[in-house]
């Protein structure tokens, strides 16, 4: 895990630069690396290493093949490297224990056609000197982050952060207009914008490449063919064959050469991972809780009873107001990209690494695999409804909006509206159940933005027959490549890197998320019994009968910090909006209307603006907002 950097083109590249400004991903070594074969033009590798596998210099990367010359840079973890490396000539064939070396000898052997062999989180920049090549990956989830940008002096940049290139000083933008109206609507910027005008997210699960002879031109493809693998039917006996599966998964991802826990919150994925382990490697991890005042539950006890049922050792963190408050500041300046989540699991990382975690495993995913969120029953059955009525639904929305504006108001109102517009389309209606701000009251907040509420676009990895899917299949997906990805996964990179930590998520190993994808989706619909059936048979009886509760997550009291701690914060994020963006948002009123209601969707939706202009203030200062993308 670390942090890495690369450039494709002429002219000078600031190496300290990118080293100084990812160094909070890799605090255990530095490497710089070029190619030096061109005289216009150059590959530069970047890379900051925090050290998980092979501890040893051997592990250090940039890292050069000695037989095909090709040098790599990677970001991440390959969990199935074992199974490789037996299959590139075994152990004897390597200078070194880890995953890298295995990784470039296989891009070495086979190409890029070696990325779908991969199960793994990660993103790759590797220089290719027998095809005149710069070849840039990502894995099939987008689990490790990757951006890259036009350069000022025509050449291509990439970083692990959008941070490192914004002061690389390759780079000239400002802040992306069209990206401000989707974080109003969702509270994060979907892929491949970001904040920054010219910078994007390269694409999940595909693979692409710069050659030298057409430096112009960045071509991609995919590698991870999610039609063909949805497609493919389980083996007879599937609820068996997806704990084999689970089991496998779990067993790759415990592979460490430094200390390891577990995220244990008080419900069924943290727990599955534990009760997944064998009794030895059970006896290797700490299993680590956060509880305080400003968390709105306390799962520690819970947690405990769960830990102590299977024999593992639990670590339980209560910090106290002022460390919360703390670390919460801490987590506001170490956002990559503005995120009204993410501090959450800044926290989390923070105080399990002042307990000595460096890897740690979560349960991100599982929710979003098995439907356990209720509207993945919810929102199919109100499309086939509105597909139903025919030239009647017109008159069932209209009737529908119209109960709901008298029984709970306006915004509700407004909320099923546009719920119902995008019926039945699923991956809309998907989108449009995580809307953040309404039109109505984006326009009071930003009325330049008004004009920017455009249809909800989707990603372009989605499987071409997608509106033929079952529909539980068709919000998993919108899940997996809406929320999850743009939301959960990359806050969880930034917040646990920032404090030199890797958060592993087993229940997105490619090979887990694919038998998951390829099980009928009767067998993963909530049952009366549990939410995620598949994954509540492997727990014991014991930790069965204590997860049988309603589903609980970890979430910081956001109303108490912005009517306390955070208020002058607020204030000062609204001035920075209103001078930057244009955003009007009275910060002192908002307090004022939090204190009467109480209500924590207002507080949480407050806090996205807060940290928006928080956002703005250390890493944009002064930058006028853009037009263009």
């Amino acid at each position: 895990m670390c942090g890495i950097a690369g450039f494709f083109g002429s002219g000078a590249f600031p190496a300290e630069n990118l080293r100084r400004d990812l160094a909070h991903r890799g605090p255990d070594g530095q490497g710089y690396w070029t190619s030096q074969t061109d005289s216009e033009r150059a590959v530069h590798l970047v890379h900051t290493r925090l050290s998980i596998l092979d501890l040893s210099p051997a592990g250090a990367q940039p890292m050069r093949d000695p037989v095909s010359g090709g040098v790599i840079a990677f970001n991440g973890e390959i969990f199935n490297y074992r199974t490789l490396r037996a299959g590139l000539g075994g152990e004897a064939a390597f200078r070194s224990s880890g995953d890298t070396e295995v990784l470039l000898r296989g891009l070495a052997d086979r190409g890029p056609a070696f990325f779908a062999e991969l199960d793994g989180m990660f993103a790759v920049l590797w220089h290719d000197p027998a095809q005149r090549r710069l070849v840039i990956a990502r894995d099939p989830m987008g689990i490790k982050p990757l951006y890259y940008a036009r350069t000022t002096n025509g050449g291509w940049l990439f970083a692990s952060e959008v941070r490192a290139i914004v002061r690389s000083g390759l780079w000239q933008g400002g802040v992306n207009q069209q990206a401000v109206g989707e974080y109003l609507r969702l509270g994060n910027i979907p892929e491949p914008e970001t904040i920054f005008t010219g910078i994007r997210a390269f694409p999940a699960g595909h693979w692409g490449e710069i050659r030298f002879e057409k430096p112009e031109s960045l071509r991609t493809e995919s590698f991870w063919p999610i039609e063909r693998i949805m497609a493919e039917p389980p083996p007879r006996d599937a609820a068996a064959w997806h704990a084999e599966v689970w089991r496998e998964t779990m067993h790759e991802h415990l592979e460490s050469d430094v200390s390891t826990g577990v995220f244990l919150s008080a419900g069924l994925d943290s727990t599955a991972i534990l009760e997944a382990m064998t009794p030895e490697a059970r006896s290797r991890v700490t299993a680590f809780t956060l509880a305080g005042e400003l968390t709105s539950t306390d799962e520690g006890a819970l947690a405990a009873l769960t830990a102590a049922n299977l024999g593992v050792s639990h670590h339980i963190v209560r910090p106290s107001p002022h460390e919360a408050i703390t670390w919460v500041r801490e987590g506001l300046g170490a956002m990559d990209q503005p995120t009204s989540d993410g501090v959450n699991t800044y926290v989390i990382s923070r105080a399990s690494r002042s307990a000595n975690f460096t890897v740690a495993l979560g349960g991100a995913g599982a929710d979003e695999l098995h439907g356990a969120y209720g509207y993945a029953q919810s929102l199919p059955k109100l499309a086939s409804l509105m597909r139903a009525a025919g030239p009647l639904s017109g008159l069932l929305r209209r009737g529908g909006v119209f109960a709901c504006q008298r029984m709970r108001g306006t915004i509700p109102a407004e909320r099923l509206n546009l719920l119902l517009a995008e019926a039945p389309v699923l991956w809309r209606m998907t989108q449009e159940r995580r809307r953040y701000f309404t039109p109505t009251q984006i326009r009071a907040l930003w009325p330049e933005g008004a004009h920017l509420t455009a249809p909800w676009q989707a990603p372009t990895d989605l499987p071409e027959d997608y509106d033929r899917l079952d529909p539980f299949n068709a919000v998993t997906l919108a899940e997996l490549k809406g929320y999850l990805r743009n939301m959960l996964l990359r806050d969880a990179d930034w917040a646990t890197m920032a404090n030199q930590q890797e958060l592993r998520v087993p229940f997105l190993g490619r090979k887990y998320v694919e038998c998951a994808l390829r099980l009928p989706p009767s067998l993963r619909r909530p049952s009366a019994l549990s939410a995620k059936p598949l994954i509540a048979a492997g727990l014991s009886p014991a930790n069965r009968e204590l997860i049988k509760r309603p589903k609980t997550g970890f979430n910081l009291a956001y109303g108490q910090m912005l009517l306390g701690p955070f208020r002058e914060n607020l204030h000062s994020a609204a001035q920075t909006l209103r001078e930057q963006v244009g955003i009007n948002l009275d910060a002192e009123d908002t307090l004022k209307r939090l204190a009467q209601t109480q209500s924590a969707a207002d507080a949480f939706r407050v806090w996205s603006l807060l940290a928006l202009g928080t956002y703005l203030q250390r890493h944009a200062p002064g930058a006028t907002i853009a037009t263009r993308a």
